[in-house]
């Protein structure tokens, strides 16, 4: 039973992590190829290796929220770590790649200001959902003890 319950708790982690890291591939993804579209000289297409590259760093920043922000403990603290460290992935692999540099500068500036936005949605998004969850909890506490009560 043990090793059911580990099977259980990985793979919700890594559904976590991969929603995470889907939602950010996406917005890279839009970026990347918004750009090539606004800049029809710079014309981008996405191959391969750059969305390896893509789905890496997502899956990076996504592992990040994962470790980072449990879903019972979400505190500013934590969600500014998560903020930076993914902040600090995506410039990384931004920069280290080469996603924006035949634009120019201000192209990835506003890519970056949109992905640290994000973040705050994110926390929103998480915070959200734990109200939710604690309502629910409660009120199925307190439908058990009206049942409970006679």
């Amino acid at each position: 039973m043990r090793k059911i319950k580990k099977w259980k708790d990985f793979y919700l982690f890594i559904y976590d992590v991969k929603t995470t890291g889907c939602i950010y591939f996406v917005a890279f993804v839009f970026f990347y190829l918004v750009y090539g579209f606004i800049d029809p000289g710079n014309a981008t297409t996405l191959d391969s290796w750059t969305c390896m590259q893509f789905i890496i760093a997502c899956f990076l920043i996504g592992l990040g929220q994962g470790l980072i922000i449990p879903k019972n403990d979400i505190s500013v603290p934590r969600i500014l770590l998560w903020g930076l460290l993914s902040m600090l992935i995506t410039v990384g692999f931004s920069e280290g790649f080469r996603w924006f540099n035949s634009y120019p500068r201000w192209y990835s500036l506003i890519f970056y200001s949109v992905i640290a936005i994000s973040f705050i949605f994110m926390w929103l998004a998480f915070y959200w959902r734990l109200q939710r969850e604690t309502k629910v909890l409660n009120d199925a506490l307190n439908k058990f003890k009206e049942i409970n009560k006679g």
